[in-house]
């Protein structure tokens, strides 16, 4: 009889997942010192400080005395409430963060009212605002970044530097104070060096001139221009010359990009789209006025209206400028903001015809130094005629500067208006009658 092997005994069935462990009884009470603490222990396992005991006694000859009294204390002394301090020694911990906090709110305040809007008015009244606003910028500035970096220095050897609203009052102290140096000393460098040894219409001495050209320098102006947003920090300055008056306000002939600088060449201006402008007259007075009429372009004209009592007499334009030859005489004068009371003499160097689409007419190129604050004044002829508008310098290298005037036949509109006595009524579309195409 053949013995039959009992069957094996089936695979255990696998488990997907783990038992539990059994729990671990756990104590709080310390097996060496006895004494119960909040951290639970295992069977036979000593508590931190007598561990911190061992491990002292098994590298040193002197055993470890944990003082629970002295910890307690100086706990209770961090506290500063539970050691009994009054409220006002537990604030003076705080002052570093009101300085800091305090001092990068002014800095940050002074460089917000540094960077703001100004209204337009006086040249020197302007740079004057602009000047103390920078000084105070720049100092609360300097001594917000110096407060607050001492105050993050002596914070790390505190009992309070880990505390966050101490090292972000800081902090902003340190940012703020950076910027306000920065721009506040760039405004402060950049206002003083304006280019001009004037900032206020400097007083006509006795100069020895003829009758003429002391009527041509008392009708001279300056004419002072914001940028596109109204803001006079970026204004635009010129000349111009007063061509008509009555005892209530005067008319004041300039170029466009003295008045308008934001309006892009080329493109069509509209008085209505204007900001005022800012004149000073050449006895002293000043005040607002406002873009009257502008011409279609190219051409560089506009025409400015200034109420006030009194103008001085204006100069007279003459019809055109044809009488001009080459090497006839000229005379402008300069922005006296810049080197006080000038008068240049010259000469017409030659004429250039142009073609555009407001019309044809001729340049007048001169020897004249025209420079940048120049445009705007006005080109005369030995009779003390206004026969041109200085509006361009041309520069080559190697080669003396040319002045550019447009002639006074691109103003015929203004002539006209002035002789039939409605120049209050020239409007955006009131066209200009090139050389051309005159009777």
């Amino acid at each position: 009889m053949t013995a039959v092997a009992p069957p094996s005994p089936p695979p255990p069935k696998k488990r997907w997942f783990r038992r539990a462990p059994a729990p671990v009884a756990t104590s709080t009470v310390c097996i060496a010192c006895g004494q119960q603490g909040q951290i639970k222990l295992l069977p036979g396992e000593p508590c931190a400080s007598c561990k911190s005991q061992q491990a002292w006694s098994a590298n040193s000859a002197e055993p470890l005395r944990i003082d629970h009294a002295t910890i307690d204390a100086a706990v209770k002394r961090r506290a500063g409430e539970a050691a009994g301090l009054p409220l006002w020694r537990r604030a003076i911990a705080w002052w570093p963060l009101v300085l800091t906090l305090g001092l990068a709110v002014l800095a940050a305040s002074e460089l917000r009212t540094l960077l703001s809007a100004r209204d337009l008015g006086p040249l020197r009244t302007l740079i004057a605002e602009l000047q103390a606003s920078a000084r105070r910028t720049t100092l609360f500035g300097l001594l917000a970044l110096i407060v607050g970096v001492v105050a993050l220095v002596r914070l790390r050897k505190h009992r309070n530097f880990r505390r966050v609203p101490l090292i972000v009052s800081h902090a902003l102290a340190i940012i703020a104070g950076a910027a306000a140096l920065v721009l506040g000393g760039l405004h402060w460098w950049g206002t003083g060096g304006f280019g001009g040894a004037y900032t206020s219409m400097p007083p006509r001495v006795a100069l020895p001139v003829s009758s003429t050209v002391d009527r041509i320098l008392a009708a001279t102006v300056v004419v002072l221009a914001p940028d596109k947003d109204g803001d006079a920090r970026g204004l635009a300055m010129g000349t111009g010359a007063i061509i008509a008056a009555d005892p209530a306000r005067a008319w004041v002939v300039t170029c466009s990009h003295v008045a308008m600088p934001y309006a892009a060449v080329g493109a069509a201006r509209h008085a209505k789209d204007a900001h005022p402008v800012w004149v000073q007259l050449s006895d002293g007075r000043e005040g607002k006025a406002r873009v009257r009429w502008a011409a279609p372009p190219p051409l560089d004209v506009v025409l400015i209206e200034l109420p006030i009592a009194d103008p001085p007499a204006p100069v007279v334009i003459a019809p055109d400028a044809a009488a001009l030859t080459e090497g006839s005489k000229v005379t402008f004068v300069p922005n006296p903001y810049r080197d006080g009371w000038l008068v240049h003499d010259g000469q017409l160097l030659r004429r250039e015809r142009h073609d555009t689409p407001a019309g044809s007419y001729e340049l007048l190129y001169t020897d004249l130094p025209v420079v940048p604050g120049d445009s705007g004044s006005g080109l005369f002829d030995a009779r003390g005629q206004l026969v041109g508008l200085n509006t361009w310098t041309r520069m080559r290298p190697g080669l003396a500067a040319e002045g550019i005037s447009l002639p006074s036949d691109t103003m015929r509109a203004l002539v006209d208006a002035i002789a039939a006595g409605r120049i209050d009524q020239l409007d955006d579309a009131t066209p200009l009658t090139p050389a051309a195409e005159r009777p």
